[in-house]
């Protein structure tokens, strides 16, 4: 429908500057294809990377807020792509993993306290993933969402709801 008026307009604007205008139907086509991709919602964008420390802002207007517990509204609905360690929050009899924290360093909320709830990602991949180790790092991509959650190995600040994850 958008394309169609498009097209119409183009062809008006033609018709007006010029007596005579000979649009084939391939440059007709051609003209719809390239205003149909102009139009299409940034969903074949690559995921913005993100280093850890991406995850705190660099200001905060209210510096009572520790700093543990600053979070980035911007990144909020954003595509991102973040490197680290998956920790099993839930898992079916196969071990197939569908919710699970995503950690800056090996060992968080297993080995050693975990890390600041602006450091620690909960995410959710329905699809799921089922790891031969729990030392090994992925980069995983999803949309990012700045909200709380509380389990029981740790609190994240952020959310993600992941669609794609591979070895680091």
């Amino acid at each position: 429908m958008i394309q169609r008026n498009i097209l119409e307009v183009y062809l008006s604007v033609a018709m007006e500057n010029s007596r005579s205008v000979c649009l084939t139907p391939l440059v007709a086509f051609s003209f719809l294809v390239m205003s149909s991709l102009l139009l299409l919602p940034n969903a074949a964008a690559e995921p913005k990377v993100l280093e850890w420390s991406d995850l705190v802002p660099r200001e905060t207007a209210d510096l009572r807020i520790p700093y543990g517990e600053r979070v980035r509204q911007d990144l909020n609905s954003q595509q991102i792509r973040i490197p680290g360690y998956i920790v099993p929050v839930e898992f079916d009899e196969q071990y197939v993993i569908t919710r699970f924290l995503i950690v800056p360093y090996f060992g968080a909320c297993i080995h050693e306290p975990p890390p600041p709830p602006n450091q620690t990602i909960y995410a959710e991949f329905e699809k799921g993933i089922q790891l031969d180790s729990l030392w090994s790092p992925f980069w995983i991509e999803g949309m990012i969402m700045a909200t709380k959650v509380e389990e029981n190995m740790a609190t994240a600040y952020y959310s993600l709801t992941a669609n794609k994850i591979e070895p680091f």
